[in-house]
């Protein structure tokens, strides 16, 4: 959490924030890349690599950084100005290159899905499937419901499956890591199937 700004302060062996910072966003960039490969698996590589670009963008890690208050924990030398959200999303890609030296990749891997499910940043970076179709079923009074079909293990980690019904009829299902990212895989192909 140290900003490069207070280097000239450091002592002998003491570093600023960038080298982490440099190895967390080589980290996080191939556990998106991993999330998007699994959460659409019928999508190539042009879309899947807009969607990871979406998901580590400046803003994106700014925004997740602000919301977990990584501010009030740098330190810095920038004056009275507030710290700048370019330096927020920083130390967020320091922190994580951090946990990946103390607790390795698996361990990482959790905390980044926890921090995007906890601080809202996955809905924002695709089309929101899930809330379309929720409208388009108050509009023409139907009923949707999501059921769990299947909740496995691949490779360590949790898979979920999920179906989404429209009266009742099965219109798409959807796998995930989490049972909201399976529902909003749900939701993307039902889109299809019904007129949005």
């Amino acid at each position: 959490m140290t900003h490069a700004s207070l280097s000239a302060d450091l002592e002998p062996g003491q570093m600023s924030n960038e080298r982490l910072e440099f190895l967390g966003d080589a980290v996080l960039g191939a556990i998106i890349a991993k999330e998007v490969f699994d959460h659409f698996p019928h999508e190539d590589e042009g879309p899947l690599t807009q969607r990871k670009a979406a998901m580590v963008s400046r803003r994106a890690l700014n925004q997740i950084g602000k919301s977990m208050k990584l501010d009030s924990f740098i330190e810095a030398k920038l004056g009275r100005s507030a710290i700048p959200p370019t330096v927020i999303g920083n130390a967020l890609e320091a922190l994580l290159g951090a946990i990946f030296i103390d607790k390795g990749y698996r361990k990482t891997e959790l905390a980044v899905r926890r921090m995007f499910d906890r601080h809202g940043a996955v809905e924002g970076f695709s089309e929101d499937f899930k809330t379309k179709v929720q409208e388009w079923a108050q509009r023409s009074g139907k009923l949707v419901e999501y059921n769990l079909l299947s909740e496995t293990m691949v490779a360590g980690r949790k898979v979920y499956e999920m179906e989404l019904l429209v009266e009742g009829e099965i219109m798409g299902t959807g796998r995930g890591s989490s049972k909201k990212g399976a529902e909003h895989a749900a939701a993307e192909e039902a889109s299809s199937n019904i007129s949005l």
